[in-house]
């Protein structure tokens, strides 16, 4: 158990990294054309798992695979906000403003199910806010148009969660089905985004597309995704729903602290305290979840 759970929370962290890295080291600016990879890469890997008995999918359904298409497209949204807003926001902030998923969810749910959670977890989300919050007002690399972004794709994150459920729910997909289905939708998304943005030229002039070194990289954070969600969904057979979710919220306090000293972020008093604020938060968050989830 202990296994997975290290595993989906190293590799949760890594595709942050690796994905960073394409952007900040290669000066690769084409994050449309690395969701494409991705699902693309995502499609071929469930087909060969399944071919070789690894993982099982569901029998195609064609009138499941169009019901999926709103939850493929928010999708699709949210994953070239989360690599457009990588390009321009620093790691540690980049996690701080995703974490605004959790609050956005909250209003969701109460909007939509008149859910509102206990007391003691609404209060260790809005830590979690006022920490990034005061982090973003000390953040010496401030970009307004890549804090808009993380913050569209948190929206989106939030509207994806609830989105799956709901699909799922009456659907009754399992996590490899509708991912296949996703990626299906989200490939000829993702190539048409690439045509109407003029990606495609951009990628075919870029000075580094023939280096072993950079296609070694891009190659390693397409497979990243897929890993990740196989990471995934191997955390949560083996241990429980909430395990996963607990080592998905104290991964962003890990990816945080890592993503200041691997690309020397330039901080200060008000930003760190921030930080801290915010990860505070997250930790509370995540502890509340699980004393909540035991009771039960």
């Amino acid at each position: 158990g202990i296994t997975a759970a290290l595993f989906y929370g190293f590799m949760s962290v890594a595709s942050v990294f690796l994905n960073k890295a394409i952007f900040e080291v290669w000066k690769y600016r084409y994050p449309a054309s690395l969701v494409a990879g991705q699902t693309i890469f995502t499609v071929c890997a469930i087909a060969t798992l399944t071919k070789i008995n690894v993982i099982r999918i569901g029998k195609f359904n064609y009138a499941h695979f169009r019901r999926v298409f709103p939850v493929a497209a928010v999708f699709q949204l949210k994953l070239v906000l989360d690599m457009s807003a990588l390009v321009l926001v620093n790691i540690p902030m980049y996690g701080v403003l995703k974490s605004s998923t959790t609050p956005f969810v909250m209003l969701l749910d109460y909007a939509l199910r008149s859910r509102v959670p206990a007391s003691r977890v609404q209060m260790a989300v809005w830590l979690t806010t006022m920490g990034g919050f005061v982090a973003g007002c000390g953040d010496f690399t401030f970009d307004p148009l890549g804090y808009a972004l993380a913050l569209a794709s948190a929206m989106c994150t939030a509207c994806y969660v609830v989105l799956v459920g709901k699909i799922g729910d009456e659907l009754q997909l399992d996590s490899f089905t509708l991912l296949l289905y996703n990626s299906l939708w989200s490939t000829p998304l993702s190539l048409a985004l690439m045509v109407v943005t003029g990606e495609f030229t951009g990628v075919t002039a870029y000075p580094h597309m023939g280096e072993k070194a950079f296609l070694l990289a891009f190659a390693t954070s397409c497979g990243s995704a897929f890993i990740l969600n196989y990471a995934t969904y191997v955390c949560t057979q083996i241990n429980d729903a909430l395990t996963t979710s607990v080592v998905g919220r104290t991964k962003s306090v890990v990816q945080g602290v890592g993503g200041l000293f691997a690309f020397k972020v330039k901080t200060g008093v008000v930003n760190i305290s921030g930080l801290l604020l915010n990860s505070l938060g997250i930790c509370w968050y995540a502890y509340e979840r699980y004393v909540d989830e035991r009771r039960r």
